[in-house]
């Protein structure tokens, strides 16, 4: 039993995508959803320090801290 059904539609393109990148359709696919995931993970750590934020060092400093205010 197949873990996911997609459309004719979607399936073309997915032998496309894998034909373009030099992957197998498997590999594509897997490559897809695991970057989606990470995006995900990103947004949800991204989301969570937009309500906390840390301290904030301007720009200016940074560069001084750096040494890179010559």
């Amino acid at each position: 039993m197949p873990i996911l059904e997609v459309s004719r539609q979607l399936a073309e393109k997915i032998e496309q995508g894998a034909q373009q990148t030099g992957a197998s359709p498997e590999d594509f696919l897997r490559e897809a959803v695991l970057a989606r995931l990470e995006d995900l993970e990103d947004i949800a750590v991204a989301t969570e320090r937009l309500k906390n934020p840390g301290k904030r060092i301007p720009f200016e400093e940074v560069i001084k801290n750096l040494g890179l205010d010559d």
